[in-house]
């Protein structure tokens, strides 16, 4: 990736973005291979009831680490900010989730 290219997806706004979407995408793929069959909302009700989902967002969470090493190793800072701003995002809702 040129410098020009890297400088314009250096924002937080990039990093947020991919922070958020990388884990739900990974959630949806996994969804998608392992259980399509089952209706989505009748998979998250019964993810729910068993008290799992939130330990495979949690799961689903570590992929940003990756996203955050690839930035921070490509000089992309803010990019790399933005990313630990989401997980640390996710980290809170999986907190109150926990505590009600």
């Amino acid at each position: 990736m040129g410098k020009a290219r890297r400088k314009k997806y250096n924002t937080l706004l990039t990093g947020i973005t991919t922070g958020i979407a990388l884990p739900l995408t990974a959630f949806l793929l996994l969804y998608l291979v392992k259980y399509g069959h089952i209706p989505f909302f009748s998979f998250l009700e019964d993810l729910w009831k068993m008290k799992l989902l939130m330990k495979i967002l949690s799961l689903c969470g570590f992929l940003n680490l990756l996203a955050f090493l690839g930035f921070y190793r490509k000089g992309m800072d803010l990019a790399a900010r933005g990313v630990l701003m989401a997980t640390f995002g996710y980290a809170l809702v999986v907190l109150v989730s926990r505590l009600a």
